[in-house]
């Protein structure tokens, strides 16, 4: 399940429009999981105050790698969660794209003070999906140190629908990969980056329902830099989170599925001496 995963390049070909630009977590009680991330990645948080819904930007040695909130009201029924935001050139075509491809506009454009607009929607796949046009801010940067987010992908339970959405509505590429391992005979999971080579900025998995709890829907997930993935998963364990798979050797580092106190899933990666020494 995790183990498709090259580098993004938008660090050095820039951010453009269908590539993820932003991530951010929504959890209960985000003072509750602060310090787990802030020992994990080193990270810093800092709250943009009543305006802004006490939204927290999240920083690492000073480089933007996304936002984070506590659940409004009581949060109920709300899981916490790791979304993504893909950058839009025009966010309202965008929206508008979506629901004719058969999505839904589950948030409209809305501007955030003078740093851009964000919505969200649902895709034809399933998955939630957030929506950023750039105004001054135009998202995270990708350091490719510890802490930095590395890759970003579609766990897909539709995958064809979905590769129809990015396709149309994003302008993808979807470019399968050859996958190796597979028995001779077992039906293969398909994997397509968005972008042929190295302008790759994200991936599209076809996931099979039995991986996941009964119910779970197709999502998005980000994975994060760690400088040695066992000893992160050691740390994550007695820090409250846990290890849902992995950590597993793959052609693109040492990888696991990983989830913080609150339950918010994401990935964390070890690179392979070939990225660390991209640096």
């Amino acid at each position: 399940m995790t183990d498709h995963v090259p580098t993004a390049n938008t660090d050095s070909i820039g951010i453009s429009h269908g590539s993820p630009v932003w991530v951010d977590l929504t959890v209960p009680d985000l003072a509750e999981v602060k310090p787990f991330y802030e020992i994990i990645f080193g990270w810093r948080f800092d709250d943009y105050g009543e305006e802004f819904g006490h939204y927290h930007m999240i920083t690492n040695g000073g480089a933007h790698v996304g936002g984070a909130m506590s659940q409004s009201g009581d949060g109920s029924g709300q899981p916490a969660a790791w979304s993504v935001y893909l950058k839009s050139d025009d966010i309202t075509r965008s929206l508008a794209d979506t629901a004719a491809a058969g999505g839904n506009v589950l948030v409209p454009a809305m501007p955030v003070g003078d740093l851009g607009q964000m919505g969200v929607v649902t895709t034809p796949g399933g998955e939630v999906l957030g929506i950023w046009q750039n105004g001054t801010f135009g998202g995270f940067t990708m350091t490719r140190t510890v802490g930095s987010p590395v890759w970003f992908e579609v766990m897909s339970l539709d995958f064809d629908a979905d590769a129809e959405y990015y396709r149309s509505v994003w302008g993808w590429e979807p470019t399968l990969l050859a996958m190796d391992g597979a028995e001779s005979g077992a039906q293969r999971t398909r994997y397509a980056n968005n972008r042929p080579g190295e302008a790759a900025t994200a991936g599209l998995c076809e996931a099979d329902p039995s991986w996941f709890p009964e119910g779970t829907p197709s999502y998005w997930r980000a994975y994060f830099i760690v400088e040695n993935a066992d000893e992160a998963a050691r740390t994550i364990t007695s820090l409250g989170g846990s290890v849902l798979d992995g950590p597993m050797d793959t052609p693109f580092g040492r990888l696991a599925t990983v989830a913080d106190p609150a339950g918010a899933t994401f990935q964390i990666a070890q690179m392979t001496e070939e990225d660390q020494a991209r640096r």
